[in-house]
């Protein structure tokens, strides 16, 4: 593996060899992740319009090799554990952080989502990571109501984890204008509610320009009034924007929010009573 140091900047999949395990440094996780890509064809059920997946298409994952998943999880957990990956990789001092169903693609829409979760818990217990580490499902909440789902999620609930909900808009026309789906808030609503009920929940919210227009103030009043019934039950919000250029092909100018931009839009959304963290 002759490569330079992982940054924040570079988080191509194919910097390492392997199918479904991948390393990156992650702003957000604060150290190293270890990406779970179950979308290896790049199929998702959304097709945000500022995503950094190339050749992104419509929708779900193949089938899951889970021979071969866990043969490469060992591999990367046994580097980073055990040997010097994090010295010869990573910038000093740089922390093992999570284990991250992230990916090319939703993950959960995967039809073995609960066996990976199998495969996951048995690791991190070879490896005594609970309470070191922790598992981290990004996902855009589509099925997390799915009652398959729940049953894998209940698999890690003595573990630390986190899932981290995108909502980036709540009125149905901005959904669709960034998101590019037909998503009502009713069905956000459910699959929040599920998530809540059962896991430590971030908000995950990406804000930019879009033909240098910052989001307008009724999404924001949108966006503040669905999450207020929540408000003691969400653990935080994460506010980000454009890390690296979309790979879609957008209609529309998309343009990265400034760090005072973003604390502008925060300081709108502190009306409620969630801490928010912002990505600059």
């Amino acid at each position: 593996m002759s490569i330079d140091i992982l940054t924040t900047i570079n988080h191509d999949r194919k910097i390492f060899k392997g199918k479904y395990i991948y390393p990156v440094v992650s702003r957000r996780a604060g150290g190293l992740s270890l990406g779970i890509n179950l979308n290896t064809n790049s199929a998702c059920n959304w097709q945000c319009i500022y995503c950094e997946v190339p050749n992104l298409v419509r929708g779900k994952p193949d089938l899951i090799n889970l021979q071969e998943l866990e043969i490469e999880l060992d591999y990367w957990l046994d580097q980073i554990v055990n040997k010097s990956f994090l010295n010869q990789y990573t910038e000093n001092k740089t922390e093992f952080k999570d284990i991250a169903f992230s990916g090319n693609g939703e993950p959960t829409a995967c039809k073995q989502f609960k066996e990976v979760i199998t495969i996951l818990v048995k690791k991190m217990n070879e490896y005594k990571l609970n309470k070191i580490i922790t598992i981290r499902l990004i996902t855009n909440g589509s099925y997390m109501s799915n009652s398959i789902v729940q049953e894998a999620l209940s698999l890690i609930s003595n573990f630390s984890h986190e899932v981290w909900f995108k909502i980036d808009q709540v009125n149905e026309e901005d959904v669709k204008t960034i998101n590019q789906v037909n998503l009502s808030k009713a069905n956000v609503k459910k699959n929040l509610e599920a998530t809540l009920k059962n896991s430590p929940t971030i908000i995950q919210t990406c804000l930019f320009k879009i033909n240098k227009k910052l989001p307008s103030k009724e999404a924001l009043k949108a966006y503040v009034d669905f999450l207020k019934a929540y408000e003691d039950k969400i653990k935080a919000i994460h506010l980000y924007s454009l890390a690296r250029p979309s790979e879609q092909s957008p209609k529309n100018k998309l343009a990265r929010l400034t760090k005072s931009e973003l604390e502008a839009l925060s300081s709108k959304i502190k009306v409620l009573n969630i801490p928010i963290q912002i990505f600059s």
